[in-house]
C-alpha cells in the first residue's frame, strides 16, 4: 500500500504539469518590422526576417526577441523567406532590392540574392546572384541531401542549389503554375512523397512538381483544391502531405493533399496579410507583414498595426 501510495504521489503533481502547461502566447516583435518569413531551428529558436531589412532571432520558450543581422549585413537588402539549414549550421535567405518601390536598406546590394549566413556567429557564408531577367528570390526549399530548391517570383523559376555548387541553376519552370506564363511563384515545400509542392500569389495556383530519381524535374500536376486560395504565400511541410500555408488574403490554413486534390482548413481567419509561417511541436507560428503600410505610397506615414510571432494549433484545437 505504501510502495501504490509512493507511486501515485510520484505521478500526480507530473500529470497535473501536464496538464497546466501553459498554452503558447505571441511574442511581440519590434514596430516597423514588416515580417515576412518564419524558420525555426531545432532548438526552438525563431528567426524572423523583414522586408525593411534585418533578421530577429526569438526564443520561443521565453518569450525573447533580439537583433540578429542587422539591415545590410553581407550586402543583404529587404529580406523575404529564409529557412534554417541544421546539418551545415546556415540560415540562407533570400535577399531583395526595392528600390523601385521606395524601400530601401543601407549596405544592400541591388539585385536580387540567395544568401547564407553561420548561425552561431551570425558572418556571411555565401551570396549567390539569381539568374535571369529582375528575378525575384521568395522561398526556399531543403532536400535531405542538402539540396536547396529557390523559387523566383518574378519569372516563375524553380531554380536549385545543388551542394558544393557556387551557382543557383534554373531547374525548372512551367506556364501552368505562372500567372499569364510568367511572374506569381512564391511558396515551396517538400512532401514525404519527395515532389515539391508550390504556389503562386499572384493566380491562387497550387502545383505539385515532380523529382525523378536522378534529380532532375518531372510533370507538373496543378492540383484542384476545396475552395479558391487568395494570394497564397509561405508554405511550410507538416509531415506527410500536410502543409502549413499563409494566404495573404488574410488565412492561416492546412493543407492536405490527397492525390491530385487539396483539402484546404482555416485556422485562422481575418488577418492583416499574413505572409509566413513555421511548425515546432504541434503548434504553427506566423506573422502578418502588414505590407500595404510599407508599399502603399498612400499609407507609409501612417501607423502600421503591432507585430507579433504569433501561435495557432495545427490541430485547430485552441
Amino acid at each position: 500500500m505504501r510502495a501504490r501510495r509512493w507511486v501515485a504521489t510520484a505521478i500526480c503533481p507530473v500529470f497535473l504539469m501536464g496538464l497546466s502547461a501553459p498554452k503558447p502566447a505571441p511574442v511581440d516583435l519590434p514596430a516597423r518590422t514588416h515580417p515576412e518569413s518564419v524558420s525555426i531551428a531545432p532548438d526552438g529558436v525563431a528567426y524572423v526576417s523583414s522586408a525593411r531589412g534585418g533578421v530577429l532571432r526569438v526564443d520561443l520558450a521565453a518569450g525573447k526577441v533580439e537583433p540578429w543581422l542587422k539591415p545590410g549585413a553581407y550586402g543583404s537588402a529587404s529580406i523575404f523567406g529564409l529557412l534554417v539549414d541544421p546539418a551545415r549550421g546556415l540560415l540562407w535567405l533570400c535577399s531583395n532590392d526595392l528600390g523601385a518601390m521606395g524601400i530601401t536598406v543601407e549596405g544592400g546590394e541591388k539585385g536580387s540574392y540567395l544568401k547564407a549566413f553561420d548561425l552561431k556567429t551570425g558572418e556571411g557564408r555565401q551570396s549567390l546572384r539569381l539568374p535571369g531577367d529582375n528575378p525575384l528570390c521568395n522561398d526556399m526549399a531543403l532536400a535531405s541531401d542538402g539540396t536547396l530548391y529557390v523559387t523566383d517570383t518574378n519569372n516563375s523559376h524553380i531554380l536549385r542549389l545543388r551542394p558544393g555548387a557556387s551557382a543557383l541553376e534554373d531547374w525548372h519552370h512551367d506556364p501552368a503554375y505562372a500567372r499569364q506564363g510568367r511572374d506569381g511563384l512564391d511558396g515551396i515545400a517538400l512532401g514525404a512523397d519527395g515532389h515539391l509542392y508550390i504556389n503562386n500569389f499572384q493566380s491562387g495556383v497550387l502545383a505539385r512538381v515532380a523529382r525523378n530519381a536522378d534529380g532532375s524535374p518531372g510533370a507538373t500536376t496543378v492540383l484542384a483544391t476545396s475552395r479558391p486560395l487568395t494570394m497564397p504565400d509561405g508554405l511550410r511541410a507538416l509531415g506527410g502531405l500536410r502543409f502549413a500555408q499563409a494566404e495573404g488574403g488574410g488565412k492561416i490554413t492546412i493543407v492536405t493533399v490527397q492525390g491530385d486534390r487539396a483539402e484546404i482548413e482555416t485556422l485562422r481567419d481575418g488577418l492583416q496579410s499574413p505572409t509566413g509561417l513555421d511548425a515546432r511541436d504541434g503548434t504553427i507560428w506566423y506573422v502578418e507583414g502588414a505590407l500595404g503600410f510599407l508599399f502603399n505610397p498612400q499609407l507609409r506615414d501612417k501607423t502600421p498595426p503591432a507585430f507579433a510571432l504569433t501561435p495557432v494549433n495545427e490541430n485547430k484545437t485552441d
